[in-house]
This record gives structure tokens, C-alpha cells and sequence, in this order.
């Protein structure tokens, strides 16, 4: 009773003396605010980051405005030049918006394709690596001492004193056909204190070769290049499916460079029309002053009143106010300087460098005709949206084909052989019976072999074959939106080429409109000189004009564009620019390494080694001359009368039609310079 009295007291104190350790010297008081965060997580600062200097915004001066219009230099840039430079100066994908700022992680960059197929996740490399040879090992000593009721489980003795060691390695690997191989080594040490031990210490090793080849679930060359050894139902990222999403990135970044290309051309048609909008506005500026100069005249001889030239004054500086604020731009109007500026963006020119970008390039004055099964089979071939998506279709039937071997039940095949080796050492001498048990094992005395079949399925499969109808539903959608993307390709097709058409006419009869309100101006004049007309048929005559001008180019630039929205539409318009995609150019460690990989992984003979299912129909043809989708012209089909002449070549307007666009009189032979 005494004996246990005791215990409890020295169990008590220990207890005492370990919660005693815990305790905390301060009173805990709960503050339910959150003041003492505040100057700690919400406080604002700014990243350590090390970033050089950004020389394009370093170079950046003055903006161009009406302040230092007069010291501008001209800077002639053709669309070809303004391109090159581009593309040249593009690592960010640019848009008109600029976004970049607000939306930096949806905006496209160059470096976008190589990380998708770099991806440690979702990346070609990653899916490749789930093939890799895998090296483990493991090393580890333990001592326990125990104590036993019994003699007979301490082997002998009522305690027992283990000292052990084991060390192990193991070299794995997956093949193509699901196979998985193993071969590794494990040695044990046992030293114990035990009685009837042949050696007071012992070594036990064994070399153990392990093959486990799945027969249904998980196996076959098409399965695992879908989705991957360690594939669960549901979640695929084999080898093709890999390449296929760095092809959707590839098509992705195609797309971002001709949205690009787009608007550039845009923006250098754009900036086109407000040279010569700024010409029209200058011409009528100096007829109004003319006019003013007039009514000053006739007013000192009396043959005029104040009003009229009241009239005439409030005209010019109508005019002087029309050239400024078409030389600036200002609240979305597109003046010389504000769509100068947005092109230099779009380019990835610094702001300003005391020139002002003027386009060399005249545009397009003759009619394109473009043949429509031509343009319609080009569409539905080159468009990158549908390339992207038909690389989506194809990816969902690859799903599907990897989510029905889910609905298989678990069958392996499972093989092991074994040789081992016992001995008081280590290593051991030959010929010597359990002297080391590397020496051992070498005789080959103590083999070993296992070979049978596990199987295991969930009853049901409920898993299976949900991932099997999510599959094909998947797939249903894909090929739903193919469709209708074609479809809306198609309609967007037929609106550029209503356009096309529309922008064509509207330009031709804008021509002739300027002509007429040009040739209008002199006779009235004459005839206001002569006392016949008012005033204000004058000045009336001289702002039609300037605004037919305007309106001509206005439509000018309009076809041209109308022309660039076709080949967008076409899915053409990279080929137009001549613009190619390539890789860049490799550097000399990068040649030296894929030759160097190419001896090591070079292609051996086999049937195992062969793509099951193919993915690809081979390298996208950039070039129109390569390409095979054209249709066939039937011979026996008589040419449509209004698609006379080679597909999307110009073709001269009929001489017994309209004028030709030519230059209205007096609006000079190409865009003037910004100051003046």
C-alpha cells in the first residue's frame, strides 16, 4: 500500500513539473480589434526588386503637340518598315488599349509558348518525365533493448539487446507500355544479445529484380502516351496531350501576332488619313483667309459691310481651329499627333524623340477582286481560331480514348526474382560457408522467384464511367463550337467582302464628289468678285470642299482597311505582310546539346515505339503555294463574270466605268509634314 502511495506522489509530481513548462508567464487577454495588424500587414510597400533600366522609356522626350509643332522632323516609315520594327521591338504582344497595364497576367508575350512546353506540370518535359529512370536510396542504424516474461520469445534470455542496420537502393523505371521495372538491393545488420544466434552478428542482403506489366487498366502504348503512367480517371497529361497544349499555345501566339499586325495597319491608315484630313483642312484655312483678305478689301472701298467681314473673320478662325485640332487630336477625335503616338505604341517606340512618324506608303486605288470558294475553303484551312479548336477536338478524343480504359478492371501482372546472401561479415571470403553475405550471394546458393496476377476493380465503377460520359460530353461541346465558329468564320468572311465592295464604291463616288465641289470654288469666286452671289455661297463652297476631300480619303483608307479585314478574314493576312513564324535562332551550347541528346535517345527498332493514334498532319503550310486545301475549279463551270482575273490580285477598273481614284486637284501626291 505504502509502495503505491509513492508511485502516485512521484506520478503527480512529474505531471506537476510538465505542465508547469507550459505555462505562459503573461495573461492571455483576447483583443477582438485589429489595430495592432494595421501597421504591420496593411501597410504599404515597395518590392526589392532588381530591374535595369528601361532605355526606351529613358529616351522618351516631350510629347509632339501644338507647342513644338514647328520643330518636328518628318520621319517617312512605309507599312513594311513600320512592321519590321515591330516585330522587332516586341516581346509583349501590344494592343491599341494597352492593357498590359491593367491586365498584365491575360496579356500575351513571346516567351508564353516556350513556358507552356516547359511547364514542370502540364509541359511536354514534365509528361516525358513521368518515363524516367528513378534512383533511391536509403541508409539507417537502430538500437532497442526489450525485456521478456518469457525465455522462450527473448531467445533464451529474459532482456534482449538489438543493434540493426539496413541500407537499400533501387533503380525503377516505367516504359512505354505501362511495364514498370525495378531492380534494387537491400542488406540488413542484425547484431542482438540473444543465446541461440549462429553469429553474435549477422548481414543479410539480396538483389531483387521486380517487372509489373498491367493487362488491362493502365497498359498499351496508346493509353500511356495519352495519359501518362500515374493517370487517374479524369486527370490526363501524357505525352500527346502535352504536345497538344504547346500547340494551342503556338496557335495562340499566332493569333496574338495578327491581332497585332491588324492594328498596326490600322493605326498606319489611320494616321494616313489625318495627314491628308490635315491637308483638306489646311487648303480650306488658306482659301478662307483669301476670301477674309477680299472682304477686307471691299469693306476699305465700301463695297462691303462689317457683318461680311465679320463673317468671313469668324470663318478663318473656324478653319485655324479645324487645323489644330485636326494636327493634335483631342476628346477621341484622331488628330496627326494623338494617332502618331498610338502607332509608336503599338510599335514599342518611346514616346516621343523629336521626329513625327508620316506614312510613305499610298494606298490601294485599284479594285481587288477575290474569288470567294478561294477565300471560303482559305478560312476554314488557315484561320487560327479553328486550327486552335480543331486542336481542342482532338484533344477531348484523346480523352475519351484514355477515360475508357478506366472502365477496365486492374490486371497485373507481377514477377519477381531473387538472390540473396547471409554471412557474419559483410563482404567475406569466397569459398568460406557464411563468412560475408556479399560472398554468399555470389555463390548463388539462395534464389528465389514469385510470379502471379493481381486484380482489383471498384464494384460499380460509378468513377469510370462518369470520367467516360464527361469525356463525351466534352468532346460533344468541342465539336459543337468548331461548328459554329466555322459557321460565324463563314459570316464574317461574307461581311468583308460586302465591305470590301461598299468601301470601293463609297471611295469612287467620294472621288467624284471632291472633283465637283473642287471645281465649284473658282466660278463662285468669280462670280462673289463680280457681285453675283453672297458670301456665304463662298465660304459655303470652300467648306464642301474641304470636307469632300476629307470624306474621299476618309473612304480611301476605309477600302484599304476593308482589304486587311478580307486576308484577317481569310486567315491570310500574316502571308500578306510577309510575316513568318520560326524558332529563334539556336545558340552554339543548344546545337551541341541536341546533337549530343540525339546519340542518346536515338530511335531503335521496334514495334513498341510506334504512335498508335496520330495527332498531327504534319508542319502548318505558311506559304499559300504549299498549300493543298484550294479547291478545284471545275472546268466545265463558267467563270463568274464579276471574279474575272487571278484570286486576290488587282484587277484595272473598267475604262468605260467611272473615274479612276486619282488625287483630287490640289491635295498634293502624298501626306505633308506635321508642321506649318
Amino acid at each position: 500500500m505504502l509502495g503505491i502511495r509513492r508511485e502516485c506522489w512521484v506520478g503527480l509530481a512529474i505531471l506537476l513539473v510538465g505542465t508547469s513548462g507550459c505555462r505562459s508567464t503573461h495573461d492571455f487577454v483576447f483583443d477582438p480589434s485589429i489595430d495592432h495588424y494595421q501597421a504591420i500587414a496593411t501597410e504599404i510597400e515597395f518590392p526589392d526588386v532588381q530591374q535595369e533600366e528601361n532605355v526606351r522609356v529613358l529616351e522618351s522626350a516631350r510629347p509632339a503637340s501644338l507647342r513644338n509643332a514647328e520643330s518636328l522632323e518628318s520621319w517617312s516609315l512605309t507599312l513594311e518598315e513600320v512592321i519590321r520594327t515591330t516585330l522587332t521591338n516586341t516581346e509583349v504582344l501590344r494592343d491599341s488599349g494597352g492593357r498590359v497595364v491593367s491586365a498584365p497576367t491575360g496579356t500575351a508575350t513571346v516567351f508564353d509558348a516556350a513556358a507552356s512546353d516547359v511547364d514542370p506540370q502540364r509541359g511536354l518535359e514534365a509528361a516525358l518525365s513521368a518515363f524516367d529512370a528513378q534512383f533511391s536510396t536509403a541508409i539507417g542504424i537502430a538500437q532497442d533493448e526489450q525485456s521478456f516474461n518469457n525465455r522462450f520469445f527473448g531467445g533464451g534470455a529474459t532482456s534482449l539487446i538489438s543493434n540493426t542496420g539496413q541500407f537499400s537502393a533501387e533503380i525503377s523505371k516505367t516504359a512505354a507500355t505501362g511495364t514498370s521495372y525495378a531492380f534494387r538491393n537491400v542488406t540488413n545488420y542484425n547484431r542482438n544479445t540473444s543465446t541461440f544466434n549462429l553469429f553474435s552478428s549477422a548481414y543479410d542482403t539480396f538483389l531483387e529484380a521486380e517487372l509489373r506489366h498491367p493487362l488491362l487498366q493502365g497498359g498499351g502504348i496508346e493509353f500511356n502516351r495519352i495519359a501518362g503512367p500515374n493517370a487517374t480517371a479524369g486527370n490526363y497529361n501524357g505525352v500527346l496531350i502535352a504536345r497538344i497544349n504547346t500547340d494551342i499555345s503556338l496557335a495562340d501566339f499566332e493569333a496574338s501576332i495578327r491581332n497585332l499586325l491588324i492594328d498596326i495597319e490600322r493605326a498606319y491608315w489611320d494616321l494616313y488619313f489625318a495627314y491628308r484630313d490635315l491637308d483638306a483642312k489646311k487648303a480650306r484655312r488658306d482659301a478662307t483667309l483669301v476670301t477674309w483678305r477680299i472682304v477686307k478689301d471691299k469693306l476699305a472701298f465700301g463695297d462691303a459691310d462689317g457683318e461680311r467681314e465679320a463673317l468671313a473673320r469668324e470663318q478663318y478662325y473656324s478653319a485655324v481651329a479645324a487645323v489644330e485640332q485636326s494636327l493634335s487630336g483631342a476628346n477621341g477625335a484622331n488628330g496627326v499627333f494623338a494617332v502618331e503616338r498610338k502607332l509608336r505604341r503599338l510599335m514599342g517606340l518611346p514616346t516621343h524623340d523629336g521626329r513625327v512618324i508620316k506614312p510613305a506608303d499610298e494606298p490601294i486605288r485599284v479594285d481587288m477582286v477575290f474569288d470567294w470558294d478561294e477565300a471560303l475553303a482559305s478560312s476554314m484551312w488557315r484561320r487560327v481560331e479553328l486550327r486552335r479548336q480543331k486542336w481542342t477536338v482532338k484533344r477531348r478524343q484523346l480523352e475519351l480514348m484514355a477515360a475508357e480504359n478506366f472502365l477496365q478492371m486492374r490486371l497485373d501482372f507481377v514477377g519477381q526474382y531473387r538472390w540473396r546472401g547471409f554471412g557474419d561479415d559483410l563482404l567475406g571470403t569466397t569459398n568460406v560457408v557464411n563468412s560475408g553475405a556479399y560472398a554468399d550471394l555470389l555463390t548463388a546458393n539462395l534464389q528465389g522467384w514469385q510470379f502471379g496476377l493481381e486484380l482489383s476493380t471498384p464494384i460499380g465503377n460509378r468513377k469510370g464511367h462518369a470520367a467516360v460520359r464527361h469525356a463525351e460530353l466534352m468532346l460533344a461541346r468541342e465539336q459543337a463550337l468548331l461548328r459554329e465558329q466555322e459557321l460565324q468564320v463563314a459570316h464574317e468572311l461574307a461581311d468583308a467582302f460586302a465591305e470590301l465592295d461598299r468601301a470601293y464604291a463609297v471611295a469612287r463616288s467620294n472621288y467624284n464628289r471632291a472633283i465637283a465641289a473642287q471645281q465649284q470654288i473658282d466660278p463662285i469666286q468669280a462670280k462673289y468678285e463680280a457681285g453675283d452671289v453672297l458670301l456665304e455661297n463662298l465660304l459655303d463652297a470652300q467648306s464642301r470642299a474641304a470636307e469632300a476631300n476629307s470624306a474621299f480619303y476618309r473612304s480611301l483608307v476605309d477600302y484599304n482597311l476593308a482589304i486587311a479585314t478580307l486576308n484577317f478574314a481569310k486567315g491570310t493576312l500574316l502571308d500578306f505582310h510577309k510575316v513568318r513564324l520560326t524558332e529563334g535562332a539556336w545558340t552554339e551550347e543548344a546545337h551541341n546539346s541536341a546533337q549530343e541528346q540525339a546519340r542518346r535517345f536515338r530511335m531503335r527498332g521496334g514495334d513498341c515505339l510506334e504512335l498508335p493514334c496520330p495527332v498531327s498532319q504534319g508542319p502548318f503550310a505558311q506559304d499559300p503555294a504549299d498549300a493543298e486545301w484550294l479547291p478545284t475549279p471545275d472546268p466545265a463551270e463558267p467563270a463568274d463574270a464579276a471574279e474575272e482575273g487571278e484570286p486576290g490580285e488587282p484587277a484595272e477598273l473598267d475604262a468605260t466605268g467611272p473615274l479612276e481614284l486619282l488625287d483630287p486637284p490640289q491635295l498634293g501626291a502624298g501626306p505633308q509634314s506635321a508642321g506649318g
